[in-house]
């Protein structure tokens, strides 16, 4: 007998499994805790922490690899977006690309870093959709002109518009696809920038 949707999150430690039975499991295979399954109202400190210090050195790459200024304008900022990420993933379980799309309002208009904000939000908006088995298959360099309006200052791109936009571009994928998407996230930002930069001296 195929079971389906199997695959299981735990809202507590954020590990990931696929489950052997049917039934839902009465404690996290990891951390052991039986609320598994149900989201936090307030995402632990520790876990914000990560990500944020996960979210610096993406843009750290970004930009090591496919040149501008580095450094961070307002990490308080970045904490703050990375807190409203996880209150929207757990309010709206299932709405990947509202996920997504809250990425994007929130690291490409607000500046956060010094040079890089589009192409870090880009492949953050892609990796946590990818991480929820929704592929974002546009690549960097046609979604530019995207992020460009996203980006503008007073723009008249709200949540909603970027929610449709992504929509319109992204598929679900098998839970074996993702690692190799994933792999590819800033290889597409990284090349297509140097790729634009060649083209344009």
């Amino acid at each position: 007998m195929v079971i389906e949707n199997r695959r299981s999150l735990c809202y507590r430690c954020y590990h990931s499994w696929n489950r052997r039975k049917k039934q839902l499991p009465k404690i996290c295979p990891k951390c052991k805790s039986p609320y598994w399954n149900k989201p936090r109202k307030e995402s632990p400190k520790t876990v914000n922490l990560l990500i944020v210090k996960n979210v610096i050195n993406i843009h750290g790459k970004i930009i090591v690899q496919s040149g501008g200024l580095p450094g961070v304008r307002e990490d308080g900022g970045i904490y703050n977006s990375v807190v409203k990420m996880l209150k929207y993933q757990a309010r709206h379980r299932g709405d990947v690309i509202g996920l997504g799309a809250s990425i994007l309002d929130d690291f490409a208009k607000r500046h956060y870093f010094n040079d890089g904000n589009k192409r870090t939000a880009y492949a953050l908006a892609k990796t946590f959709m990818l991480i929820n088995r929704c592929h974002l298959f546009t690549n960097y360099s046609d979604s530019v002109e995207f992020l460009l309006e996203v980006a503008k200052d007073k723009s008249k791109i709200n949540f909603q518009e970027i929610k449709k936009w992504l929509k319109a571009r992204c598929r679900k994928i098998e839970e074996k696809d993702v690692e190799k998407y994933l792999k590819d996230v800033l290889y597409d930002v990284i090349s297509e920038v140097k790729e634009n930069e060649d083209s344009n001296k």
